[in-house]
């Protein structure tokens, strides 16, 4: 006999010089749930997840600049209940990463609350630090954790590089070297157990990337996820 495969086939409407999506789904624990992404004003966009029964289990609300190939996600949330349950955060970032490429953007950006960074980093996102406090904590919380010697030795040398530089440009360009360290690590912590993970949680948040090229050099992952959604989509 042949296994039946029944994804849900988004359905996109244009607004303006953009494209959102929709669709339904059915989702073990929670039976069918819909998305909808509508726009709120501006260049404002809001993804919905909803139960059947109307409840709203999730939201993402974001920005999309067209003229500037960008968009900046501002908050995903799920309702407390659902959290860690539902895999609903990851769909909903799945539903942004489909709106990036139909409407041909070439990366995202966010800000993530320190307790979120392992999160984004799971889906591609990589640092992208701006500000010198974030710098600041990022190097003290690598610098804390001794799993990782090569990685803490660099931290502590970026700290004594950020106590001796004066001039803007190079304080600048230290944000963008502890944003690679910082990727780095990250990369290490994602292959641990999640326990491990938790171990040497960051104190301080900080600016995040995707970049439409990463997602594209790991295409055949995404395109597992959006199948075990239950999404007919592919990148």
């Amino acid at each position: 006999m042949v296994k039946m495969n029944f994804l849900s086939k988004p359905v996109w409407k244009n607004f303006s010089d953009v494209k959102l999506c929709s669709f339904s789904l059915n989702k073990q624990g929670l039976g069918e749930i819909s998305a909808n992404v509508s726009h709120r004003r501006d260049n404002y966009y809001l993804t919905t997840l909803t139960a059947k029964d109307g409840k709203t289990l999730g939201t993402d609300s974001f920005g999309m600049y067209p003229e500037e190939k960008r968009m900046f996600d501002f908050d995903i949330t799920t309702l407390p209940f659902f959290r860690g349950k539902f895999r609903l955060g990851e769909l909903m970032r799945l539903i942004s990463i489909m709106e990036m490429f139909e409407n041909n953007l070439e990366f995202m950006e966010l800000y993530s609350r320190e307790t979120a960074i392992n999160f984004h980093a799971k889906y591609g996102f990589r640092p992208d630090i701006k500000r010198f406090l974030h710098r600041d904590m990022t190097l003290k919380t690598i610098s804390e954790d001794i799993r990782f010697e090569e990685l803490s030795q660099k931290a502590k040398f970026l700290i004594d590089k950020v106590k001796s530089s004066t001039r803007g440009e190079e304080l600048r360009n230290l944000c963008r070297l502890t944003s690679k360290l910082a990727d780095e690590y990250l990369q290490k912590v994602k292959n641990l157990q999640i326990q491990e993970q938790k171990m040497f949680l960051f104190k301080e948040g900080f600016d995040m990337k995707l970049n439409k090229n990463d997602i594209l050099q790991q295409k055949d992952r995404f395109n597992d996820l959006f199948e075990k959604h239950g999404i007919d989509y592919k990148i």
